[in-house]
């Protein structure tokens, strides 16, 4: 059976250990170099899932409409909620009409989705998004306090909702005046908005 000779491992000569401040590197210099070395590789450890992450391409957030296109109170204008992503599988999710406002927080998608089904809503449209900026978007909601069926609904209070969730959504066009069913079925597909699902 033949032997493999080991590699061979340099030696620093030692007229190098004692060192000096003008000479070859010495012992000193040595360990400040090693100790730099150990000090890079754990920040680019420490950083390397940080940078995984962003390089997955994986969006962290998302939002979605909910439309009744033919509620008993808007008629044919029809009627909308929101919902946004504030973690992994938590939900926070409103909606608003001239009864007044509903929203909840910390629901799962399952239990989201089962309300607006039960609600009466028909189906739904969601975007991901690369920001998550829940507490901003749902301070937005809580301002929203008086009701006006052109300026202050269900659609324009979602579309605010929006907007503060993620810069992304900052050009979705004023929804002042708009029928939400229209806006749901037309407008939001133009901005990145999946198809419409059934629920």
């Amino acid at each position: 059976m033949s032997r493999t000779t080991p590699p061979t491992i340099p030696t620093v000569p030692p007229s190098t250990e004692a060192g000096s401040s003008c000479g070859k590197p010495g012992r000193f210099l040595r360990r400040a170099v090693t100790a730099a070395v150990g000090v890079t590789l754990a920040g680019a450890l420490a950083q390397a899932p940080a940078s995984a992450a962003q390089s997955s391409g994986v969006a962290p957030g998302r939002v979605c409409m909910f439309s009744d296109p033919n509620n008993v109170v808007t008629g044919l204008a029809g009627h909308v909620g929101w919902a946004f992503k504030t973690g992994p599988d938590r939900w926070t999710w409103g909606s608003y009409s001239s009864r007044g406002k509903t929203w909840k927080s910390s629901w799962t998608w399952a239990a989201t989705r089962a309300y607006f089904k039960r609600a009466g809503y028909y189906s739904f449209r969601c975007k991901d998004t690369h920001q998550m900026r829940s507490a901003a978007a749902t301070q937005v909601w809580k301002n929203y306090s008086r009701y006006n069926p052109y300026s202050s609904n269900c659609l324009t209070s979602s579309v605010a909702v929006f907007r503060t969730y993620t810069p992304e959504l900052r050009s979705l066009p004023s929804a002042s005046g708009k029928a939400p069913r229209i806006y749901f079925r037309d407008t939001l597909p133009q901005y990145g908005f999946a198809n419409a699902w059934a629920l």
